[in-house]
């Protein structure tokens, strides 16, 4: 798994490293992105280019988005 920690960026850094990131994911792998918010753009991003997504937030408010662009994969299965 791969952390993409961009809680202390400010946009539109996290969504060019996010966007980033995916470009050169291996096609099993699973991106584990860490934001203060939940970045509504990065999902049609991902999903105009064959990604799959999960995005949850704990209880300090964190969201945590789990991308992959493998469609067996079980993102449900990933957890904070």
């Amino acid at each position: 798994m791969i952390v993409l920690d961009t809680r202390e960026f400010d946009h539109p850094v996290p969504l060019e490293k996010a966007v980033k990131a995916f470009r050169t994911l291996p096609p099993s792998e699973v991106i584990h992105m860490i934001h203060r918010r939940e970045p509504i753009p990065l999902f049609e991003i991902l999903t105009r280019n064959g990604g799959f997504y999960r995005s949850t937030q704990d209880d300090a408010g964190v969201w945590h988005i789990f991308i992959t662009r493998d469609p067996t994969l079980s993102l449900e299965d990933y957890h904070v």
